[in-house]
């Protein structure tokens, strides 16, 4: 049954002559004649009586009616969302961020986007550092909030920067460098430190590696945390010292001391997505994620 035959019927029901219903269908009389009875082979059913003077409607074609309003309104319903679909006004997106991390832009990114774009679903799924770059190679995810050190997109990657952190080194609140207003890497060289095991957090991990590198000395390694919490646990505990964004102190909750680490790159927290994506809801959120951060002013 198709659209055009419902509508067939239905003007039809209501006129109760071919005459006048085919007129107002904009087609002839005997193709009007064709579709209805077509529409009753289709359907096992007769639909109509007639007789040469008159049409009416049969039981079978008044429940039939009864139902016509509903089915119209789905099928309209139908292209609808059809519509909305090709112009990525209706779908579903997954954003991917890191697990042990608040941050605090992106309650305002989700319900910005959402009061824009209700029809299309914004789900938030959190990974370890590692798991997130990895889901987002995969294309489990349609896009990423990271943190980099230096905002480089890769090949067929897009990013956009929402906003900068310097890095500080963490102590213990006892520990003799927690009074310090700021640091250099070089002075930490006979520290012992925490550090993100490589398999949770390679960024995390690589950075005290190569920044201890760039300060001409190999890090004391004592130990390693699956998860942030667990590491400034260990740092609070005095196991060693550690580095992180100053963004996390309320993770710590003023049990560990934060000291700007000076000479090392700023940390950037950027969405990214890949260039050749093809959810057609995607664009809108980049679009909310581009006017948020024009929004802002950065620190440098």
């Amino acid at each position: 049954m198709t659209f055009f035959q419902l509508e067939c019927f239905m003007v039809l029901a209501q006129r109760l002559n071919f005459t006048q219903a085919a007129a107002e269908l904009f087609i002839a009389q005997p193709a009007l004649s064709r579709i209805i009875s077509s529409l009753e082979r289709e359907l096992k059913v007769q639909l109509f009586e007639r007789t040469p003077r008159s049409v009416t409607l049969t039981p079978a074609g008044k429940a039939f009616l009864s139902q016509c309003p509903a089915v119209l309104e789905s099928y309209r319903n139908c292209v609808s969302a059809a519509h909305l679909a090709q112009k990525g006004l209706n779908g579903s997106l997954t954003l991917g961020i890191l697990r042990d991390n608040f941050e605090p832009c992106l309650p305002r990114l989700f319900r910005t986007f959402h009061n824009n774009f209700p029809q299309i679903a914004l789900s938030l799924r959190g990974y370890s550092h590692s798991g997130l770059l990895a889901a987002f190679e995969f294309g489990e995810v349609d896009a990423i909030l990271n943190y980099l050190q230096i905002p480089a997109a890769a090949q067929n990657e897009e990013l956009i920067v929402l906003h900068r952190n310097r890095q500080c080194v963490i102590t213990a609140l006892d520990h003799p460098l927690a009074q310090r207003n700021s640091l250099r890497m070089a002075e930490l060289k006979d520290e012992p430190f925490v550090v993100m095991t490589r398999t949770d957090s390679t960024p995390g991990h690589d950075f005290i590696w190569r920044i201890a590198a760039e300060a001409g000395f190999t890090p004391q390694i004592v130990e390693e945390a699956t998860h942030i919490p667990i590491l400034i646990t260990l740092v609070a505990c005095g196991v060693g010292i550690s580095t992180l964004t100053e963004d996390l102190k309320y993770l710590a909750q003023g049990k560990v001391a934060f000291i700007p680490l000076l000479g090392v790159p700023l940390s950037n927290l950027v969405f990214t997505w890949h260039s050749n994506h093809t959810n057609p809801a995607l664009p809108h959120l980049i679009q909310t994620v581009r006017s948020q951060a024009e929004g802002e002013s950065y620190g440098s």
